[in-house]
């Protein structure tokens, strides 16, 4: 079957039909929505800190976790979603990277969507948890404290002008800390996943935080969310506070730059005005991989505002 070409609606990329680009009929699953009252009572859930302690550099490379641990099978129904997601907008990149509305520096994609509901149609096959998604907000699910944070693309501009850092990222939340998470980078052939406390993988083999010390030797990953304060007092601080590192380095995904600051690529991590689908799936690989990872809230600690992150090797942190 031929490539979609540009201008063909998502149904005319015939390549995904029947394994991620579903029927004609359903161009994409209509999750239910929480009601009002759910969404009240969801609002109020706080965001704790995240502390991790980094762990000692071992020598012996961490174990991947048996199949019958419960975080490792969430970890993989996590990956298959964020697997079938990214091939997608790899495979159908032509029709879907049409914009559906921009506001600001803020824009949004046909892909988001798409990509965000295969997410969201595989996750509910499986799991009764609650769904927090950048596209469609909550999906109902069960009541508790265990929820899914998705960013079906984190990087969609990155994605429209054929730059390579960017992202399906997926995180299994409780009690407001990422415990698993998946940063699947399609076209840098990487995928990244961690389960806070137990280890964090690249393609499958182990990966630890850096041993840097001072930031002068190290690299600072950063950004400027589209929804970030970008008044003068804010951006001096900004500069200021990154003028310590050696490096800093901005690639328009925050999923990526968690996962180099887990895999030793990159030493720390800062950026406000991020949200939980933006970083827990990246978080969750840092706190695998023996960092120290934090988030608080910026105007209150509700799980769907905006957030203030650190995250770093335990040495060389973030001023």
């Amino acid at each position: 079957p031929r490539a979609p070409t540009h201008g063909e609606t998502p149904l005319q990329c015939r390549r995904f039909r029947g394994r991620a680009c579903v029927t004609a009929a359903h161009p994409y699953p209509q999750p239910a929505r929480v009601t009002e009252a759910n969404r009240r009572g969801a609002a109020k859930r706080r965001v704790p800190e995240i502390v991790r302690t980094a762990r000692e550099p071992s020598r012996k490379p961490a174990e991947i976790p048996m199949p019958s641990s419960e975080n490792a099978q969430l970890l993989a129904l996590a990956q298959r979603a964020a697997a079938r997601a990214a091939a997608a907008l790899v495979e159908c990149r032509a029709a879907w990277r049409a914009i559906e509305s921009e506001e600001g520096r803020e824009v949004k994609l046909q892909a988001d969507r798409h990509a965000e509901a295969l997410i969201i149609e595989t996750l509910r096959a499986e799991t009764p948890y609650r769904i927090l998604s950048e596209e469609i907000g909550w999906v109902d699910g069960s009541d508790g404290d265990v929820i899914w944070a998705v960013d079906p693309l984190d990087g969609s501009v990155n994605y429209a002008q054929g730059f390579p850092h960017w992202a399906v990222s997926i995180a299994l939340v409780r009690a407001g800390l990422p415990v698993v998470g998946v940063v699947d980078c399609p076209e840098l052939g990487e995928t990244y996943t961690g389960i806070a406390g137990e280890g964090a993988w690249m393609n499958g083999a182990p990966i630890r935080v850096s041993d840097v010390t001072d930031p002068k030797r190290g690299i600072l990953m950063t950004g400027i969310p589209a929804r970030a304060a970008t008044d003068p007092a804010t951006m001096a601080a900004f500069t200021t506070s990154i003028t310590r590192w050696r490096k800093v380095r901005m690639i328009g995904s925050a999923a990526c730059a968690l996962a180099y600051v887990g895999a030793g690529k990159a030493d720390a991590y800062h950026e406000t005005g991020g949200m939980l689908w933006d970083v827990a799936g990246g978080l969750a690989v840092v706190a695998g991989a023996g960092g120290v990872a934090t988030m608080r809230g910026v105007d209150g600690d509700a799980l769907d505002g905006r957030l203030d992150v650190v995250a770093y090797n335990g040495n060389a942190a973030p001023a």
